[in-house]
């Protein structure tokens, strides 16, 4: 940590620039203090002191307040362009200062800031949004971010709705990480055409103290990928703790960095006609490149090492699993949920040692023969429900089109999950 404090937000400059200092240096260490109490740097010209800035007001973005047009909808899901994270901050960075802007001769994002924020990115501690069209970089943004908040710095396109696109692409992240605000500095059209809203400093310096862990938490989310994986993981037979736990070890190293994890719940067993073992549930976010079924492989293998054993022959497999219930089980798609083939028929259930379901891969719909996702009966399970509410609440689900906190207020399953300490 800086052996320094900034001065207050609040006593920034009267004349309403909302200058808080002058000077100091670009490390880390400084940085993070700054970000961390609400104040960003904005050089005025390359060669001459850094200037430090809270301003007000302030425009600020809510994940679940975020507006999108239908044609943006449109475009997004057309897959016309690519989508990554973290692919080529330094690009986006120098293509950010390379923007032409009305109205502004230059750019601030100078060469030392450039380096600054690269110094941010290798520690894990920024990170770029980018859209691809053929290939090639066509748009995208940056900012900086720890716990519950992304700072956003600058956006750039070089062709129509790329920056867009990649801050859809924000948002979904957000939304999927327990990222509660997103910082957008200046008020823009642009940003107020996707849901910005003006906030005065005050307001937005106690979100900063809430959202922003103190850095000796260790809630460091490091690596971010271009891609995110929502997990529910259980089982009912042997070391059900250690076996989730070395699990997850095992994704970590192989699909990609565990960025969240539930609390362990406990919960009874459902839908068998015999007496078995309570069941342990969590549900994890992870971020990977893979795609959906190099994820299902991965899943599987893992899966098999732990001691599962699945009568493939017999059984109905969706989402690599038997139907996801602490149990599973066996039978036929049935007549669906309001026409968009989420029931299923006749189950009967088995005990595991482990069994992992992928609820979610970022907001996609996935059918295919052997996967499904969204899950087809998350919705419908209060077991993964309730830790799935604990990591992202106001995540929608993609086909039901409601959030996950609103899915578990009206989930039909009355059986008892208990949170563990």
């Amino acid at each position: 940590m800086p052996n320094f404090r900034f001065p207050d937000p609040e006593t920034a400059d009267p004349m309403g620039r909302g200058l808080v200092a002058i000077g100091n240096d670009l490390s880390v260490e400084t940085l993070i203090e700054a970000y961390s109490h609400g104040i960003f740097p904005w050089p005025e010209e390359e060669g001459k002191p850094i200037g430090w800035y809270s301003l007000n007001p302030r425009m600020v973005v809510v994940p679940t307040m975020f507006r999108s047009s239908n044609s943006l909808r449109r475009v997004v899901k057309s897959g016309k362009f690519g989508v990554k994270v973290d692919g080529c901050f330094e690009h986006v960075v120098r293509s950010c200062a390379e923007m032409k802007r009305e109205g502004q001769e230059g750019s601030w994002i100078t060469e030392p800031l450039i380096e600054a924020y690269c110094n941010l990115h290798k520690e894990g501690l920024a990170h770029s949004f980018e859209t691809y069209y053929e290939g090639e970089l066509v748009g995208g943004l940056y900012g900086v971010s720890w716990g519950s908040i992304f700072c956003g710095e600058s956006m750039f396109h070089t062709v129509r709705d790329a920056s867009k696109v990649a801050f859809c692409k924000l948002v979904e992240y957000c939304l999927m990480h327990d990222i509660r605000l997103i910082d957008a500095q200046q008020p823009t059209e642009h940003l107020a055409s996707l849901g910005g809203l003006l906030m005065e400093r005050k307001e937005f310096l106690e979100l900063v103290k809430r959202l922003w862990f103190p850095m000796e938490s260790g809630l460091y989310r490091g690596d971010w990928g271009s891609h995110t994986v929502v997990l529910s993981l259980g089982g009912n037979e042997g070391k059900m703790k250690q076996t989730i736990l070395e699990a997850l070890r095992r994704l970590n190293e192989e699909v990609g960095p565990v960025i969240l994890m539930s609390s362990f719940y406990e919960s009874e067993p459902w839908g068998f006609d015999h007496p078995v073992p309570n069941f342990l549930n969590i549900c994890a976010v992870l971020d990977t490149e893979l795609a959906p079924k190099e994820v299902l492989e991965k899943i599987m293998r893992v899966e098999r090492d732990l001691g599962r054993i699945r009568e493939e022959g017999s059984r109905l497999m969706i989402n690599g699993s038997e139907l996801m219930a602490q149990g599973s089980g066996v039978g036929e798609v049935g007549g669906g949920l309001d026409g968009e083939g989420f029931g299923l028929g006749a189950r009967r259930y088995s005990s595991r040692p482990i069994d992992i379901d992928i609820l979610f891969y970022d907001s996609k719909v996935v059918n295919e023969t052997d996967l499904s996702i969204p899950h087809p009966r998350l919705h419908q399970r209060r077991f993964v429900l309730e830790p799935l509410a604990e990591l992202m609440p106001f995540f929608r689900h993609p086909v039901l089109k409601k959030t996950i906190e609103e899915l578990l207020e009206e989930c039909g399953d009355k059986g008892w999950v208990k949170r563990m300490q």
